[in-house]
């Protein structure tokens, strides 16, 4: 029997994740119920496409800003007291030590694309690459995880490190291309979770500690759905790094105004679309940019592609309709584009939220210094609790968490 008949049919995209604020708030509503004593009991349990009801699902609207992490957190604690909802919040805390761990050592993204740049595959893992991404390994789990992932956009947080440590340790292909695999098709698609984490699977942002995947593990919280009795690596092979020790530096940035100033303008990314200015209002300029034909070196697929930049366009409309601000799109940001909507608009001022170390940043490093030259100034800032948090992400979670709990009720309260 053909492989695309004898699995199940996957929700599209679209249905799944609509790239709107209120999609994302009804999702965030009809979890927080679920956010306390079942999430600590369930998270770890893929019941298939379709069925991942007890995990939150938000990642595609947190990655991008549709909703804040302080949003997500408040609506929680508003529920549940910190102890019960402690699982949950820490996935959230996770993305945020993602992030400033990878801003605090961003040679590890170049380092990531300089090595992607230069693999050469032969012959047999050229051949082993291709069945990955096809669902065509005949290791039945994997290869339906594969189908999830380039369907929907979406895996299991739990499917995410099998399919990871399958791909690495069983199949034995080059981390990178997984990471690679995931950025084009992952809806959340994070550079610093992303590549962080395949690090952590491969045993390299931990040193000596990699992730193996148990066929015993992938049976009992799959629910039997799959039994892979053998065929996995029994041992996870020590995975070489090229590159020397990276030390960490942390840089601070300003916290967000709380609105624009006559002569100023704000700059919104499709990464993050997070409401940073509370008094944004008829007077204010904003323009949004999608780099539809020059995303790195980093392909995405359609359905990603198509959920980044309409999320965008819909914040941008929310944000015309509700406080009358003046927007624009650009789908081909340049310092040129750039300038000319300043000059537009008679600014000398533009505010943009740091953009995180990836594919944005690295577009906007050679977008900057032109944007200098036309005597435009530029200011970056950061939300407080990126701010207070990025220093600890250094190390290991462990340092990291110590902070959360403060941070968390800060959160809260701010937005009671």
């Amino acid at each position: 029997m053909p492989l695309s008949q004898s699995r199940p049919k996957f929700p599209a995209t679209n249905a799944l994740f609509p790239p709107t604020r209120d999609s994302a708030l009804a999702k965030l509503e009809h979890f927080i119920p679920f956010a306390g004593e079942h999430y600590r009991l369930e998270r770890n349990f893929d019941y298939g496409s379709g069925k991942h009801n007890s995990v939150s699902q938000l990642s595609p609207y947190i990655r991008n800003g549709t909703i804040s992490e302080s949003e997500v957190v408040a609506s929680v604690l508003k529920s549940h007291p910190y102890h019960e909802a402690e699982k949950f919040l820490q996935e959230v805390f996770w993305r945020i030590y993602w992030k400033g761990y990878l801003d605090n050592r961003p040679a590890l993204w170049t380092n990531y694309l300089e090595d992607l740049s230069e693999l050469n595959l032969d012959a047999s893992q050229a051949k082993t690459h291709q069945q990955a991404r096809n669902g065509a390994t005949g290791i039945d789990s994997f290869d339906t995880w594969s189908e999830e992932l380039q369907q929907t956009g979406y895996l299991h947080n739990h499917a995410r490190m099998w399919f990871a440590s399958i791909w690495i340790f069983t199949l034995k292909l080059p981390w990178q291309l997984g990471a690679a695999f995931f950025l084009e098709h992952l809806l959340d698609g994070d550079p610093a979770s992303n590549t962080l984490g395949w690090r952590w699977v491969a045993g390299l942002h931990t040193k000596g500690k990699s992730y193996l995947a148990r066929p015993s593990n992938i049976t009992r919280y799959t629910q039997g759905r799959f039994q892979p009795a053998g065929g996995l690596a029994a041992e996870a092979i020590s995975i070489p790094d090229s590159h020397p020790a990276i030390p960490a530096s942390y840089k601070k940035r300003p916290a967000p105004p709380q609105g624009l100033q006559q002569g100023e303008g704000l700059l919104m990314l499709d990464e993050d679309l997070r409401p940073h200015l509370e008094g944004l209002d008829e007077k204010s300029h904003i323009l949004g940019m999608y780099p539809q034909n020059d995303y790195s070196q980093l392909p995405c697929s359609e359905p990603v592609r198509v959920f980044r930049e309409t999320s965008l366009r819909n914040t941008l409309q929310d944000l015309s309709e509700r406080k009358s601000c003046c927007v624009e799109v650009t789908t081909h940001p340049s310092s040129e584009a750039i300038e000319t909507w300043a000059q537009k608009y008679g600014l000398h001022t533009l505010w943009l939220a740091q953009p995180q170390i990836g594919p944005w940043n690295d577009l906007w490093s050679e977008i900057e210094p032109r944007l200098a030259k036309s005597g435009l100034q530029i200011l970056k800032f950061r939300p407080w609790w990126e701010n207070e948090l990025f220093p600890s992400a250094t190390h290991g979670f462990f340092k990291f968490h110590k902070g959360i709990k403060p941070v968390a009720t800060r959160m809260a309260n701010a937005t009671s």
